[in-house]
């Protein structure tokens, strides 16, 4: 059943990878370069924009397919012969694109940035997209579909289920800037989507969703091809208009067909539970929750002696061990799960102060 799969993944990594040298080549052409200094580690300037590459390459394959194999049905009403959930998704995705190049070659201020993730957000959830139920264990859950809003659209009907949209359009928000704050190290956010959508691809495979399981393939594939070009040393970077992209997709598949919010926070746990450490840390200083800074994880790691490589590949081996127990675990083992990972971003943030604190001593002592 999977060599099924095989195919989408490859051709949207190939796409990818083609379209990435174009866009680096129209990066360097049009001077859109990400300048050394500050915060940042690369030491040269780097073209940006590279997320443009991903997110065509996914526009186009999952498009293609839906039109030639009509294998991306999930189960909602039709607009023309799309599933209603699906020109959602890729609307969404329009979106965050066009501000994601904006903010690549001109800038956008944090706050306008968080409105557009917030609207794209709403876009997919208005199309249907939404978080049912909370799963708990022992055959619990809480069902967040009591409050339901029913009107149309152009003779579309749309329902609109409140608590349950609003905490799918907070859920997608969360990841958007997850993996946009990730997008710190050459390949991270890349290579740490890839894991999260194959976990995701096997878990919805195993529940009989073809169709979102062939969405996170395509999804993989799109952001695999970009990999060769962004690992260390990085040629081109992804940009705003990639990592944003990568969020909300990881956001979205995490949620179409049936709630898999659990396994997507597994797998992104740390880089999540980093976010959130941070934006406290940056309010709690009296700064904006938006400032950039290099106190992330994944700059502390390269703070205590890690190459960037080591430190990025750290990262995906931690992913890929939760990645592996969320596909295997029913829903008491992911709480379990869960717990654990709190452990281990707990061990590995006293580590990371014990060793930085003794690195200032040594320096003191020289």
């Amino acid at each position: 059943m999977i060599q099924n799969y095989i195919a989408p993944l490859v051709i949207a990594a190939l796409m990818t990878g083609g379209l990435t040298y174009s866009v680096k080549v129209l990066a360097e052409k049009l001077g859109i370069f990400d300048e050394p200094g500050g915060r940042k580690i690369h030491e040269k300037a780097t073209p940006r924009l590279g997320g443009l590459a991903i997110v065509l390459a996914f526009l186009l394959t999952t498009i293609g397919y839906a039109l030639a194999a009509n294998r991306l049905d999930f189960g909602s009403a039709k607009i023309l012969i799309f599933d209603q959930k699906l020109i959602g998704v890729l609307f969404g995705a329009v979106v965050l694109l066009v501000v994601g190049i904006v903010d690549d070659v001109s800038g956008v201020k944090p706050w306008w940035k968080l409105f557009w993730h917030i609207v794209a957000a709403t876009i997919v959830v208005s199309f249907g997209l939404n978080i049912g139920y909370i799963r708990l264990p022992a055959g619990l859950h809480i069902d967040l579909g009591n409050l339901i809003w029913n009107y149309s659209l152009f003779g579309i009907p749309f329902h609109f289920t409140v608590w349950s949209n609003l905490l799918t359009v907070f859920w997608i928000v969360l990841m958007i800037n997850t993996l946009n704050f990730l997008d710190g190290l050459d390949g991270l956010a890349g290579g740490i989507a890839v894991i999260a959508a194959v976990s995701i691809f096997f878990l919805s495979l195993s529940l009989g969703q073809p169709a979102a399981a062939l969405l996170s393939l395509i999804f993989a594939g799109s952001v695999l091809g970009f990999i060769p070009w962004n690992f260390n040393p990085a040629k081109i970077f992804m940009g705003d208009s990639g990592s944003m992209f990568l969020g909300y997709l990881l956001g979205v598949l995490a949620v179409i067909s049936g709630g898999k919010v659990a396994t997507a926070f597994l797998v992104l746990g740390i880089p999540v539970l980093d976010v959130v450490w941070v934006a406290l840390r940056r309010i709690m200083s009296g700064n904006s929750p938006f400032k950039a800074d290099k106190f992330h994880l994944h700059h502390r790691l390269i703070d205590v002696g890690l190459t960037q490589r080591q430190a990025v590949l750290t990262l995906y081996l931690i992913s890929a061990i939760f990645g592996a127990v969320a596909i295997f675990s029913q829903t008491a083992g992911k709480v379990q799960a869960t717990v654990w990972l709190l452990i281990v971003m707990g061990t590995l943030a006293i580590g990371l102060i014990v060793l930085e604190w003794r690195k200032r001593k040594r320096g003191k002592n020289v």
